[in-house]
């Protein structure tokens, strides 16, 4: 018996269920024009990143989709600011996809060019502030300090609350 740990194989029409055709179709169909083809699906035509997982298992899959949305959509953070986050948590677990994915994203949300390569490295907070804008900074330092301690601390979540215009978004 094998101990490793492969990802599951792609899975793709028209070896699908019914269920994973379904949720297949609705991850192509939102997400392919956010992170693009390339990202989205592999060289045999099978989903990259998370998705494949989602469609192996559709009915713990839409329900992951529908949170994914609801993070994205359903807050008061512009795209620049949760895409920030997301670059933190990506490079703080060694997500390869999740950067390869959301630095595109972060790019086009307008984020400095100079702050890829500290935001990759995992640089101190410090070394963002002038690169990033402050509200950006701000995100940055609470994303950093939540991924390095698994807090945060009053004094970085006051000075992102105000950074962030006074309010709990």
């Amino acid at each position: 018996p094998s101990t490793s740990s492969a990802p599951p194989p792609p899975l793709q029409p028209p070896h699908l269920s019914e269920a994973q055709q379904e949720l297949f179709d609705d991850i192509v169909s939102t997400r392919a024009g956010v992170v693009g083809k390339e990202a989205l699906f592999d060289e045999q035509g099978g989903l990259r990143g998370p998705w494949n997982a989602e469609v192996a298992s559709p009915h713990l899959g839409k329900h992951l989709e529908r949170l994914a949305s609801a993070v994205r959509h359903q807050n008061s953070l512009e795209p620049r600011l949760y895409e920030v986050a997301i670059l933190v948590v990506g490079v703080h677990w060694r997500a390869q996809f999740e950067w390869y994915a959301h630095e595109r994203l972060a790019r086009k949300a307008g984020i400095a060019e100079a702050a890829f390569p500290l935001i990759k490295a995992g640089a101190p907070a410090e070394r963002l502030r002038g690169v990033l804008k402050p509200d950006e900074a701000a995100v940055y330092s609470l994303a950093l300090e939540l991924m390095r301690t698994k807090r945060v601390s009053a004094p970085t979540y006051a000075a992102t609350k105000v950074a962030l215009g006074g309010d709990d978004r």
